[in-house]
């Protein structure tokens, strides 16, 4: 049944799947669930939690080039992937908007 669901989800997300199939889909909640994205993004926001705490420690954003811990690497690192994101206009809106609020200042260019 696991499978069949997965199958269903990735033809809804190619778009190959009639209106009247979604609709009787649409009767069984939460069909439409990525599991993988809802991990990819719980990750993501564990790590600006991450960084928000780091800042508030420290008082200052992680680095990625010139880092003092192992910790400060990863974070940095991970900010720096957001602001290629950002740059190449990849990061989602929810994501820039996230991480605005919880660190402003955290681009190093417009």
């Amino acid at each position: 049944m696991a499978q069949w669901v997965a199958l269903q989800r990735n033809a809804y997300r190619k778009g190959g799947m009639s209106a009247a199939k979604i609709v009787l889909l649409d009767q069984l909640q939460g069909w439409k669930v990525d599991v993988a994205q809802q991990r990819r993004d719980g990750h993501w926001r564990n790590m600006l939690n991450a960084v928000s705490a780091y800042v508030a420690s420290t008082g200052q954003m992680p680095r990625y080039k010139t880092y003092a811990t192992e910790h400060e690497h990863r974070l940095g690192v991970w900010l720096h992937h957001q602001h290629q994101a950002r740059t190449e206009n990849t990061l989602l809106s929810w994501r820039l908007a996230a991480l605005n609020e919880a660190a402003p200042g955290w681009r190093s260019r417009s």
